[in-house]
């Protein structure tokens, strides 16, 4: 295990979210899927070729995960290839896993749900993102207010008088 590893492993979760914040991990899934786009030769990129890396890198990861029985900083790290993007997307994991409050006890399948949740989070963040600089951003329908379409209907709405109000002493 390195030394960065072992150094943030003696942290607590409410010490590790002091300094890292709440963003941490998905601030480490972001980076995964920044590297897997950085993997990919310069000037052929494109985004179906993208969604298969990360897809693939993923996979790859979330199988490891899935065989962890019983949770220790060595198994986080074993049968992992050291690319970037497997490098973040672990990180990620761990980070995930350290942070989770230990009270009441921590199962490695919360971890596992919670970094799910942030990969198609950001996925789909990306996916938007992709579709608004390569098709333009989305349109819009303005929806008309309540009055014009009433108006337009060639009704009119009648509203009861308004009484003064007497201040009460």
């Amino acid at each position: 295990m390195s030394w960065e590893a072992f150094r943030l492993t003696s942290k607590s979760p409410s010490e590790l979210y002091d300094v890292l914040g709440p963003e941490g991990p998905d601030n480490l899934v972001r980076q995964f899927l920044t590297a897997c786009w950085n993997a990919l030769p310069a000037g052929t990129r494109t985004f179906a070729a993208w969604r298969k890396l990360v897809a693939d890198v993923y996979a790859r990861n979330n199988a490891v995960w899935s065989r962890i029985k019983k949770p220790n900083p060595a198994a986080f790290f074993e049968n992992l290839r050291p690319d970037p993007a497997d490098g973040h997307l672990r990180q990620a994991f761990v980070l995930t896993w350290m942070m989770l409050p230990r009270a009441g006890g921590r199962d490695i399948k919360d971890a596992k749900r919670v970094v799910d949740a942030l990969y198609e989070r950001n996925v789909a963040a990306w996916e938007a993102d992709n579709a608004t600089f390569t098709k333009g951003p989305r349109k819009t329908t303005k929806k008309p207010a309540a009055a014009n379409v009433a108006k337009k209907a060639g009704k009119t709405r009648k509203t009861a008088p308004r009484t003064k109000r007497v201040a009460k002493k």
